[in-house]
C-alpha cells in the first residue's frame, strides 16, 4: 500500500498551478493573406486578423502567404511566404523608463520589421547567426545556412561565432555564414523607394464627410537618382487607421505607382503630436537591395484639443 500512496503524493505535488499556463498576451496579427498558422503548444491555430500571440508560439506562412504581426511596443513586423517565426519571450520593463525586451528566432524564411524607438530592445536568432535591434527599419532572410540582412535605417549588432560587427543604414550583408569574416561581406544598399504624397499637409474632414491625398511610388538608384525599372508588390505602414490605404499597391514595370488614400474624420484621441509617418517597402526576400522610404504626413490641431503648459511666475509650478 506505500507505493501507491507515495505515487498519489507525488502526484499530487506536480500538479500544475494556474501561474504554470500564464498566457503572456505580446502582440496579435494585423493583417494576413494566404494560409498561415499558429503552433501553440500541441495545437494548430488558422491565422486570422486579431488573434492575439503569446509567448512561445511559433508563426508559420504558407507558400503564397503573408503576415504583419503588431508587437505591444509599437514595432511591426511583415512575414513573407514559407517562414516560420518563433516569438520565445516579450519581457515588459515597468517603471519610469518602461519598454520591452523581445526574444526573436527566425528558423527559416524572411521578414521585414519596424522596431519602434526608445521602446524596446530586439534580439533575433537564426540558426546562423544573432542580431541585436533597437530602433530600426530591417528585413531579414535566413535560407540553406545563410543569412542576409538589409538595414534601411538605424543601426544593428551582428555576430556569428567568430565576429561581431556595427552595421550602420544602408549597408546590407548578403551570405552570413555561422562563422568567418561578416564585415567583409558589408555592401551598400543599391536602391530605395521613394513614397510622395502629392501635399503632405492635409486637411481633417469634418464628421460625415471623406478627404483623399494621392501619392506616388518609384524605385530609384542611390547614387545616380534615377528611376530603376523594376515591378513588384509594395506593403505600406503606418499607425493611423484614420487614413485608409489601398489593400493592394503595386509598381509597373518602369518600377513606379500613384495611388490614392481616403480620409477619415478624426476623434480626439487620434491628433496626437499633428504626424503621421507612412513607410513603404518593396515586399519580400527578393527585394532585399531596395531600401525602406519614409514620409511624413503634417494636419493642424484643434486648439480645443492642444495641449497647453501653464508655469507659474512666482513660484514657477508647472500645470
Amino acid at each position: 500500500m506505500k507505493k501507491p500512496i507515495i505515487s498519489f503524493i507525488l502526484f499530487i505535488l506536480f500538479i500544475p498551478t494556474p501561474a504554470t499556463f500564464a498566457i503572456n498576451a505580446v502582440a496579435s496579427i494585423k493583417k494576413l493573406s494566404g494560409e498561415v498558422k499558429i503552433q501553440r503548444l500541441k495545437r494548430n491555430i488558422p491565422g486570422r486578423k486579431g488573434l492575439v500571440l503569446n509567448d512561445k508560439d511559433i508563426v508559420i506562412t504558407g507558400h503564397k502567404a503573408k503576415t504583419t504581426l503588431l508587437f505591444r511596443d509599437g514595432s511591426e513586423i511583415r512575414l513573407f511566404p514559407n517562414t516560420r517565426f518563433i516569438i520565445q519571450r516579450t519581457q515588459e520593463i515597468k517603471g519610469a523608463q518602461r519598454g520591452f525586451l523581445n526574444n526573436f528566432m527566425l528558423k527559416a524564411g524572411s521578414f521585414w520589421g519596424k522596431f519602434t524607438k526608445n521602446r524596446q530592445k530586439t534580439q533575433i536568432s537564426t540558426p546562423t547567426a544573432t542580431c541585436g535591434i533597437k530602433g530600426t527599419s530591417v528585413s531579414f532572410a535566413q535560407r540553406n545556412g545563410k543569412m542576409d540582412v538589409s538595414l534601411s535605417t538605424g543601426t544593428i549588432e551582428l555576430e556569428n561565432e567568430d565576429e561581431k560587427i556595427q552595421l550602420p543604414a544602408g549597408k546590407m550583408v548578403k551570405g552570413i555564414t555561422m562563422t568567418g569574416s561578416i564585415q567583409e561581406k558589408i555592401e551598400d544598399i543599391p536602391y530605395r523607394l521613394m513614397i510622395k504624397p502629392d501635399n503632405n499637409k492635409i486637411n481633417i474632414p469634418l464628421e460625415g464627410n471623406e478627404g483623399k491625398i494621392d501619392f506616388t511610388v518609384q524605385i530609384i538608384n542611390i547614387k545616380t537618382k534615377q528611376n530603376v525599372e523594376r515591378s513588384g508588390q509594395i506593403y505600406l505602414s503606418l499607425k493611423m487607421d484614420k487614413i485608409v490605404l489601398p489593400e493592394r499597391v503595386v509598381l509597373n514595370e518602369r518600377g513606379f505607382v500613384r495611388f490614392t488614400a481616403s480620409i477619415k474624420p478624426f476623434k480626439k484621441e487620434d491628433y496626437g503630436n499633428g504626424k503621421i509617418e507612412i513607410v513603404a517597402i518593396a515586399e519580400g526576400e527578393k527585394f532585399m537591395d531596395i531600401g525602406s522610404g519614409q514620409t511624413m504626413l503634417i494636419y493642424d490641431i484643434p486648439k480645443k484639443f492642444q495641449k497647453t503648459i501653464r508655469i507659474d511666475a512666482t513660484s514657477g509650478k508647472i500645470d
